[in-house]
């Protein structure tokens, strides 16, 4: 016994896995983990700038191992006890180079050629291996590196192919539906552990493009927020009431193209109206990053040129008005001050 758990002391302690990583590798789910980590503290993960655990492919093992201990009858305590015998020997075991495991880190996993994978199978419409490499990413990478690293990056180059007349509209619709419906399934499966402030984020009539939108969703969701995401084409009717009752502490909305600003600005104001009840208005898009000057038209926050500003924007917010976990006792502190700032880093 405690020759394989020196052997699983040899993998490394490289934090790289998020939680739904984790979960699909070792079929333990996230409850157990959590009792785990704060009854016995096992595992250890690491934890990112925003608070996000991270799991090395040793924490992964150690939960395997875990798991088959207790399917043979062993407690979790006594296997706790079992993983933490003999430090001295186990910490730095002698185990040869056969039955070391690959070490990766994110710099030489490959997110480049992983990124150029997918694209071609986006651009040659090979649905299948899309799918697969996008599952790939997901699981094996936090949401922050999936953003940048893969999803931007690929949008971007789609949009180059569209300027140079070598791309079909056709084939970037499908691919931003394949991104779009995998970007949702994260945004829902996130949802259950988010208890902050609550966001709701949308786009104005005749917006159609809210993969941006989609993003910074998922990227408030990881932070925490309660994120109420309502996509393109939000329009006033019914809004203010709708709004009243799920108050929320920010509505932020997107706009990519000039001439959505201007029914943007329209529900910018009514939301300003509502200011009494403690809700505040954002706006970001491509509009305004091409037109800064559009910035001096709009009511509210523009929430930054980019996500990380738009993140940053949000929590600048949350700290100014002492916005709280909708379900927290007693009621938000609501200071009604119309936000007229551009905020971003």
């Amino acid at each position: 016994m405690i020759d394989k758990i020196r052997h699983l002391l040899a993998f490394s302690d490289t934090p790289r896995y998020n939680i739904k990583a984790v979960v699909q590798q070792t079929q333990v789910n996230v409850s157990t983990l959590r009792a785990w980590e704060q009854r016995y503290g096992v595992p250890q993960p690491k934890r990112t700038d925003h608070g996000h655990r991270l799991y090395s492919q040793r924490d992964i093992e150690v939960i395997k191992w875990l798991k088959l201990a207790t399917e043979d009858g062993i407690s979790i305590s006594q296997a706790v006890v079992m993983l933490r015998e003999d430090p001295e020997d186990v910490q730095k075991p002698e185990v040869s180079a056969e039955y070391l495991p690959p070490r990766t880190t994110i710099a030489d996993a490959g997110w480049p050629d992983l990124r150029a994978q997918l694209f071609e199978a986006l651009v040659q419409v090979n649905i299948r291996q899309a799918n697969v490499l996008l599952s790939t990413a997901i699981s094996l990478f936090p949401v922050e590196s999936l953003v940048h690293d893969v999803i931007l990056p690929i949008m971007s180059d789609f949009s180059k192919r569209w300027v140079d007349g070598t791309g079909c509209m056709a084939v970037e619709q499908i691919a931003v539906q394949i991104i779009r419906q995998r970007l949702t399934s994260l945004l829902q499966i996130h949802a259950s552990y988010s208890h902050g402030p609550r966001m709701i984020i949308g786009s104005t009539t005749d917006e159609q493009h809210d993969i941006g939108g989609l993003i910074y969703a998922l990227m408030m969701e990881q932070e925490g927020w309660e994120v109420l995401y309502m996509g393109p084409n939000l329009g006033m009717t019914g809004l203010a009431d709708l709004l009243v009752r799920l108050s929320p502490a920010v509505v932020v909305l997107t706009a990519t193209m000039v001439e959505n600003v201007a029914s943007m600005q329209q529900i910018g104001q009514m939301v300003n109206g509502l200011h009494h009840h403690g809700i505040h208005f954002g706006y970001a898009g491509r509009a305004f990053v091409l037109n800064p000057e559009l910035c001096l038209r709009m009511p509210g926050t523009y929430m930054g040129d980019d996500f990380r500003s738009a993140v940053h924007s949000a929590v600048q917010l949350s700290d100014e008005f002492g916005m709280v976990s909708v379900g927290q006792a007693g009621t938000r502190q609501r200071e009604g001050i119309p936000m007229r700032t551009r905020l971003g880093l």
